[in-house]
């Protein structure tokens, strides 16, 4: 027996006046719920791998009498400050609307 391969279809609903369009795979709900889980989760882990070096330093060195070089407490901060930097680069890359917003922005003819 030979088996017809499935082609996706396409549902079409209507239910108090929104209109949902549903293929065999996610839905569009689901779809923007996981690329903004996924948008989180990046800004999150950019967050942590940002500040973490400064909060590290700035509680062991008190416990370990250690002496950090000014220079490398300056870097750690700086690097932490820098997450504020990538946070519009990261929303910039997700989110359509601010990366219009973003680009209208900049892209004003005068």
């Amino acid at each position: 027996v030979k088996e017809e391969a499935q082609q996706p279809q396409m549902v079409f609903t209507v239910r108090h006046a929104t209109v949902t369009f549903q293929t065999d795979g996610d839905t569009w709900r689901e779809q923007k719920e996981k690329k903004a889980a996924l948008m989180v989760g990046i800004l999150i882990g950019v967050f942590v791998l940002c500040w973490i070096p400064f909060f590290i330093t700035e509680l062991i060195v008190p416990l370990c009498s250690c002496d950090i070089p000014p220079i490398w407490k300056s870097i750690f901060l700086w690097l932490g400050y820098s997450n504020s930097f990538f946070n519009p680069l990261i929303y910039t890359a997700f989110n359509k609307n601010y990366n219009n917003a973003l680009r209208n922005l900049f892209s004003r003819q005068r």
